[in-house]
């Protein structure tokens, strides 16, 4: 409750700001960068901030941009999105939705049909907006929010491997037949567009395909994070570091503090063409380190911990072959086999997520940007336990994991799991500034790595206590066993999606939002979505090996551990289901 009061106290402060509007500072969804990008790919604005969401200086700067060198309609927006930042000093947010699910569940090639139907209905108070304290140097962005829900848990009403727009998931306040939860958001700003320090909590996101970033992905829970950025038209430079929570290792769930993440990227602009970036991000716990707020390469300062952090770097190439179309290519490393690479194999224990795809950016179109992206993460990507030989890896149920690449149990990178693809496209239209829609359609596959395990792994994970070790292909499934020993498999070979049972998801997809009315009394939008999804082996994502506290299976005969793999893996089978799915959502939002 204290962080809470701490707000509503910045909320009074905030009154007195210059004038503000609807928290693009502090929200990386906001419609506005999704504009900012299509304005650098038509070379309407020469660099952007590396991570998202920028400072209010860094936004005013961009638009003055645009105003500059853009067309009429680009001159309208980014004045209206001006009026907008220089009006009131602070907005009243009303929004009210309804949720629902529609499904159908079959069985053994469509016998046994059930029905899968629920609705879920919520609202959410906010008072939001941006604004100077002093002008273009001390800027702030704040998203006040209380929301209530009819369900506790709005996981259900998610399409597979997307996460939820709010900060709602912990520690509700219930009142008959409503959960409550505060959901707020509050950013600070010191410097110019050129360079600026912001600290704040907050969602934050990194790289060229929004809501997909595979180091830091806006669509992931927030955290306290300070960070300093470095923009020049060459060049530039951010450096985070982010207060996190810890949750179980075994499935995510529980809560507890003193988790962090530390990242930083170098952008260098060679050509107006083309740019290339070098990334790390580092992940532990138990401890402060002030190591990770300085300018150097995280795998040099962890050294000085005893190499025991979980560290990542990346590498994104950005190039445009033609006007108004951008090529992009984001590699993120977890873990690499140097001797096996240096070889020309990647058949071991490499771990990586790799995107690369098409953004088009039409001008004097009504069509805002098209995209064509693929994404793959291979087995265990993301998936870390301490591997330092310490009491850490003394691995049991209730154990906290402080080194996996999540934030309260939700994914801070893509929000795929491990053994994954996908291919997506999409379309987003704006005909006018009142109506925005959005259409795509995207097909996923996914294998659970468990299924690659020999039988004496296999045996290792059933004779375990229930409750200690994930087997169902998530980023909860890591490969080492209790004592620091490793998953030999996991070690010896890559599997990607080699696997016989493979589930498969195809998603067609629209939202509309639609300002009906703007008027002295506020703007009245009506938001709409669809997402029609249909699932073929639902259920291999499940445990494959759960914990049977069998101590004795581990010293049984060859043959005896064979049936007991073997009748585990006819039991997870006998879970698999096709299932068609459609995810409705109807609202309005008030601002006023």
């Amino acid at each position: 409750m204290r962080r809470a009061y701490i707000l509503i106290l910045l909320a009074i402060l905030f009154l007195r700001v210059i004038p503000a509007s609807a928290q693009i500072s502090v929200n990386p969804n906001d419609d506005f960068y999704e504009y900012a990008q299509t304005w650098e790919i038509r070379g309407l604005v020469k660099s952007l901030p590396p991570v998202r969401p920028y400072s209010l200086s860094s936004i005013k700067n961009i638009l003055q941009q645009v105003i500059k060198r853009g067309n009429k309609k680009d001159v309208e927006l980014a004045v209206a999105y001006w009026n907008e930042i220089s009006g009131k000093p602070m907005r009243i947010e009303f929004e009210a939705y309804g949720k629902g699910k529609l499904g159908r569940i079959s069985k053994d090639n469509g016998s046994d049909v059930e029905q899968d139907t629920d609705k879920l209905l919520w609202g959410r108070f906010a008072l939001a907006g941006d604004g100077y304290i002093f002008p273009d140097l001390l800027s702030v962005g704040y998203d006040l929010g209380v929301l209530a829900r009819t369900k506790e848990d709005e996981r259900p009403f998610l399409p597979y491997y997307s996460n939820s727009a709010y900060n709602a998931i912990q520690d509700p306040a219930t009142l008959g037949p409503l959960h409550g939860y505060i959901d707020m958001n509050a950013a600070a700003s010191l410097g110019t567009s050129e360079f600026f320090a912001q600290l704040g909590l907050n969602r934050t996101g990194y790289g060229p395909f929004h809501k997909r970033g595979l180091a830091l992905n806006e669509t992931a829970y927030h955290s306290g994070n300070i960070s300093y950025n470095i923009v020049k038209d060459k060049f530039s430079f951010v450096q985070q570091y982010s207060a996190i929570g810890a949750t179980r290792s075994y499935d995510g769930t529980g809560l507890k503090p003193e988790k962090f993440l530390a990242f930083h990227a170098l952008e260098y602009r060679f050509t107006p063409k083309f740019s290339a970036s070098y990334y790390e991000s580092i992940v532990y716990g138990k401890r402060f380190d002030l190591s990770y707020f300085l300018p150097v390469p995280f795998m040099a300062a962890q050294g000085l911990g005893g190499n025991a952090d979980n560290t990542q770097l990346g590498l994104l190439f950005k190039y445009k072959p033609f006007p108004n179309l951008l090529w992009a290519t984001d590699l993120f490393v977890d873990d690499f086999d140097v001797n096996a690479l240096v070889k020309g194999s990647l058949d071991s224990k490499n771990r990586f997520a790799l995107q690369t795809g098409l953004i088009y950016a039409p001008e004097n179109s009504f069509c805002r940007k098209v995209s064509l992206v693929y994404t793959a993460v291979a087995p265990y990507t993301y998936s870390h336990w301490d591997y330092d030989g310490s009491k850490a890896d003394i691995i049991g149920p209730d154990m906290y994991n402080y080194q996996n690449y999540t934030n309260n149990g939700i994914p801070i990178g893509t929000a795929y799991a491990p053994n994954s693809d996908s291919i997506e496209f999409s379309l987003d239209f704006k005909p006018n500034q009142n109506l925005r829609i959005g259409v795509g359609s995207s097909l996923m596959r996914h294998a659970n790595i468990a299924e690659s395990l020999d039988t004496d792994e296999a045996v290792e994970y059933l004779a375990s206590e229930s409750g200690t070790y994930a087997t169902d292909g998530s980023l909860f499934e890591h490969s080492m066993f209790s004592g620091g020993d490793h998953v030999e498999s996991a070690w010896d070979a890559l599997n990607f999606l080699n696997q016989e049972n493979k589930m498969y998801v195809v998603q067609a997809k629209f939202d509309v939002d639609w300002t009906i009315a703007r008027t002295a009394f506020g703007s009245f939008t009506l938001n709409l979505g669809n997402v029609f999804q249909y699932t073929h082996n639902k259920g291999v994502d499940s445990q494959l090996y759960p914990g049977t506290g069998i101590k004795s299976l581990r010293n049984a005969p060859l043959e005896v551990k064979r049936k007991a793999v073997e009748a585990a893996q006819e039991n997870w089978k006998k879970g698999f289901r096709d299932e068609l799915s459609d995810y409705i959502f109807i609202g309005f939002t008030y601002k006023f």
